[in-house]
């Protein structure tokens, strides 16, 4: 496994290894827009072959006004940024739910929660 395996959330890493038992290439947590307080994003997944983010939304990083303003403001990076952008919920990341909810990500389609 790669070198940043160990510093991913457990939902990052339900994701990374979805992606690599399928062989789907991508980037995990790339770090874009510059430094911190300029308003820099790390984004938990890049799928280089088919421009999408992938973000993983778990409750603890991403509940509150502050954090969803940010995701916001992220979000709207990437696509001006031309990227397709697909938040992952915590909830359709589940053992029941993981399958579906990756073969949309991978396609560009956003999941409901």
């Amino acid at each position: 496994m790669d070198n940043v395996f160990p510093f991913l959330s457990s939902l990052e890493k339900v994701v990374y290894i979805w992606l690599s038992e399928r062989e789907i290439p991508f980037n995990a947590q790339v770090k874009m827009f510059g430094i911190r307080e300029t308003g820099s994003a790390t984004v938990d997944f890049i799928l280089p072959d088919r421009n999408i983010a992938l973000r993983c939304m778990g409750s603890y990083w991403h509940s509150g006004i502050t954090a969803e303003a940010r995701d916001r403001f992220g979000k709207e990076q990437l696509i001006a940024k031309g990227f397709i952008v697909v938040d992952l919920p915590e909830e359709a990341l589940s053992d029941e739910r993981i399958d579906k909810t990756m073969e949309l990500a991978i396609e560009g389609q956003e999941v409901l929660r």
